[in-house]
C-alpha cells in the first residue's frame, strides 16, 4: 500500500461550445482513454469525477491541462476527502488516517 493518497479530478464545468469543448474532450481522451462519445456522455451531467485517481503531482498536471483547455476543475483527496484547489496548498488540518499510515501530513496540505 502506498503511503501517499491518490487524488480524484473533478470536472465542474466546461466551455459550452466549439474548440474549447473539443480540447477538453481530447485531454480526457488521453488521461482516461475515453472515446469522444464517452467524454461527451460523461460531461453531459456535470460535475463529474474522473474514473481514475492520480498522485498529487500528476493530478495537478492533469488539472492544469484541463483548465488550459477550458474546463473548471478541482481535486479531491483520497484520504481526507477534502476538496483541493489544484494550484493552492490546503490548510494542514486533520486527515483521515489510513492503516499503516506513517503520520506524515497529507500531501494536499503541503
Amino acid at each position: 500500500m502506498s503511503e501517499d493518497p491518490e487524488f480524484a479530478v473533478l470536472v465542474a464545468s466546461v466551455a459550452s461550445v466549439g474548440e474549447r469543448r473539443i480540447a477538453v474532450y481530447r485531454v480526457l481522451r488521453s488521461a482516461v482513454s475515453w472515446s469522444l462519445w464517452e467524454a461527451s456522455r460523461a460531461l453531459a451531467e456535470l460535475p463529474v469525477e474522473l474514473p481514475l485517481t492520480w498522485q498529487i503531482a500528476e493530478a495537478r498536471r492533469l488539472a492544469a491541462r484541463l483548465r488550459a483547455a477550458g474546463a473548471t476543475v478541482g481535486l479531491r483527496c483520497g484520504w481526507c476527502a477534502r476538496a483541493v484547489d489544484p494550484e493552492v496548498p490546503v490548510d494542514p488540518g486533520p486527515c483521515r488516517e489510513q492503516p499503516g499510515f506513517s503520520g506524515s501530513p497529507c500531501p494536499a496540505s503541503v
